[in-house]
């Protein structure tokens, strides 16, 4: 089971594109960064845009210079949808990988990278979300929380099944 890279990729350039395009420059303060996206668009906490940026650089969309946060991407060829928002529902593989993210500064394609492998290593056994959720433990990082909501949706699922 191959994760769903290139729309996820495609949403995060346009995220990251947004405070750029919004503000008609290649240069912003990372303080007026993450307002655009959390406080002026609303499109989520401060610390999960924090998050996204620390993506962004991660996977070269973005250079950090101080305070300072620049589109190391073409933002001229670069088109924001209008009535654009992003996808607001987040699955347990998509908070494990996020976490991961946060706590290592791997990048995205890191994390499935490994994810993917670990999942062939258990012969596809074991689902995506929570061979994340597994990888994320081996790294040290607390994963209960999720583990517990990975749990109730597991329960859900079993008895929803005939």
């Amino acid at each position: 089971m191959l994760i769903r890279c290139v729309s996820l990729e495609r949403e995060k350039t346009i995220l990251v594109a947004t405070p750029f395009k919004k503000r008609g420059k290649k240069s912003l303060k990372v303080s007026d960064f993450i307002f655009a996206l959390s406080l002026d668009l609303k499109w989520g906490p401060p610390e999960k845009v924090r998050a996204l940026l620390r993506e962004a650089e991660a996977e070269g969309l973005v250079t950090m210079d101080g305070e300072m946060v620049s589109a190391a991407f073409d933002l001229e060829s670069m088109e924001v949808p209008l009535g654009f928002k992003p996808s607001t529902e987040e699955g347990i593989l998509d908070q494990g990988i996020r976490l991961i993210i946060s706590q290592t500064g791997m990048s995205r394609r890191e994390v499935i990278a490994l994810a993917n492998e670990k999942q062939d290593m258990l012969e596809k056994l074991v689902e995506l979300d929570a061979v994340v959720l597994l990888l994320a433990r081996e790294m040290g990082i607390d994963v209960h929380d999720l583990a517990a909501k990975a749990y109730e949706n597991l329960l859900a699922r079993a008895r929803k099944s005939p």
